[in-house]
């Protein structure tokens, strides 16, 4: 049997490849089909070379960490501890932790995680990532069983929707009828936007640029109470405006690359109150930052960074509960054949095609 996949061989460089799937899963394993992946900005930073620049992952690789599909295979062991079995519809969660460094047994990031997506080819079969029409599952790995009524599309959104609750209530610890603000309007803006409805926020801002302007209408009908456009708005000032001078209990920056966010965060959270920072700033230092505001203030911050087997559980209830019209999200399904545009597109890179998420769906 063989897996088609589309294989990084260098920056901004697919080949498309038939290769070989095992003939049984590796011990305690499984062998998956995969229906489908989401794509994220990660993605674009691996294609376009700066994840194995930084040292995460090499060439050639079948990248793809957000992860549908069906159990075409597995041993007994496997089937055992994970209470699946073959023809299971599972999500799979892209970060494999080990379970026994000391980080693991403390609740911090494992120093020695398996990354789906970002392993080599040259890594026994090679097939450890989304964009392959099959895949390895290694024993570590945490999967969920997901409700066959839903598209692939709306099953996929099970990883930005983890982000969104880990982010807003895990970290950002929310609670019943506080404030909170929303830098960014992508899809872990939107996604923290839809777990702050679900906690019971009574206020939702959200910022987003002026070319984000679809982005903000989303948000509006998945809960947020306010929207503000980054250009044209001081955003402390709004913020004190919209909160009669206190400030918001809690703010999520979702913004990659910029550090103006990290500014108005500081300026537009109350005194005492929390800051989650999940937009990565391309390993860039921040050239001021207002320390002495942070320290007057008595600010809580906290980096933020995937998403925990909580955040992915509450994610599925939420898209399987079919409470929130969560296919607004969806701008773009393409075959495997479309992957390179897909990844051009969500990066903003094809004129005239605004992408929010995107799904690369597998035919069998």
């Amino acid at each position: 049997m063989k897996a088609t996949a589309a294989v990084l061989v260098a920056d901004r460089t697919f080949d498309f490849r038939e290769l070989a799937v095992p003939d049984a899963p590796p011990a305690g394993g499984a062998i998956l089909q995969v229906e489908g992946c989401g794509m994220c900005g990660s993605d674009i930073e691996q294609y376009k070379g700066g994840t194995a620049k930084a040292g995460i992952g090499a060439f050639p690789v079948i990248p793809g960490h957000e992860i549908l599909g069906r159990i075409h295979s597995l041993d007994a062991d496997g089937a055992r501890r994970w209470g699946v079995a073959e023809g299971d519809r599972v999500a799979v969660h892209g970060v494999a932790p080990c379970g026994v460094c000391p980080s693991c047994m403390n609740g911090s990031k494992c120093v020695d995680a398996f990354y789906y997506g970002f392993r080599s080819l040259n890594d026994r079969s090679g097939l450890w990532g989304g964009y392959g029409s099959y895949m390895e599952v290694e024993p570590r790995t945490r999967l969920y069983r997901i409700a066959e009524d839903l598209s692939v599309e709306d099953a996929l959104l099970f990883n930005p929707f983890a982000a969104g609750f880990d982010w807003v209530i895990r970290l950002g610890k929310l609670q019943v009828g506080e404030t909170v603000l929303i830098l960014g309007g992508g899809q872990r803006g939107l996604a923290s936007v839809l777990a702050a409805k679900d906690a019971g926020a009574s206020q939702i801002i959200v910022t987003g640029l002026q070319r984000d302007a679809f982005k903000l209408e989303i948000a509006l009908q998945f809960g947020a109470t306010h929207t503000l456009i980054a250009e044209e708005t001081d955003i402390a000032v709004a913020i004190a405006d919209l909160t009669s001078g206190r400030g918001v209990d809690l703010v999520i920056d979702t913004t990659p690359n910029a550090f103006q966010p990290v500014t108005d965060a500081i300026k537009a959270v109350r005194n005492g109150g929390r800051i989650v920072l999940g937009g990565i700033k391309g390993h860039k230092d921040m050239p001021e930052f207002p320390i002495d505001e942070l320290l007057m203030k008595q600010i809580e911050m906290i980096g933020a960074l995937s998403s925990s087997h909580w955040g992915v559980q509450q994610a599925i209830r939420l898209v399987e509960e079919k409470r929130y019209p969560v296919h607004l999200m969806h701008t773009h399904s393409v075959p495997i054949e479309g992957v390179e545009r897909a990844i051009q597109t969500l990066a903003g890179e094809v004129p005239g095609d605004p992408a929010l998420h995107i799904s690369i769906i597998h035919k069998h």
